[in-house]
């Protein structure tokens, strides 16, 4: 059974993967922590840490994201979300034009 810490450092991978190009160090100097702070979490063994309070919401206030975000269960989310979080944002525009023009065509 997954617990809330596996469910925090589901999500924090999920971000990084998402909006850091799956760099630990991008998002630690995004948030202003030390590498070694968010590489602890990926490990293994005695150095492993869980993703804390302190941290859960450093990230939630640094990315824009509700308090508590990281405790809810994101890293599922669906294949479509994910792919289109993983553009840059030319490439996130370009889908959100095609979207608008595929409901005009259908509502127009």
């Amino acid at each position: 059974m997954r617990t809330s810490a596996d469910i925090r450092r589901e999500n924090l991978r999920y971000l990084i993967d998402t909006k850091f190009q799956g760099v630990n160090n991008r998002i630690a100097k995004h948030l202003g922590v030390q590498p070694m702070q968010i590489s602890r979490v990926f490990h293994s063994g005695e150095s492993a840490r869980n993703v804390g309070d302190k941290l859960a919401r450093k990230v939630e206030v640094g990315l824009g994201l509700e308090s508590g975000w990281l405790d809810q269960d994101h890293a599922k989310t669906d294949d479509i979300m994910q792919k289109y979080n993983s553009l840059d944002v030319e490439g996130q525009l370009a889908i959100k034009q095609m979207l608008d023009a595929l409901v005009i065509r259908r509502n127009g």
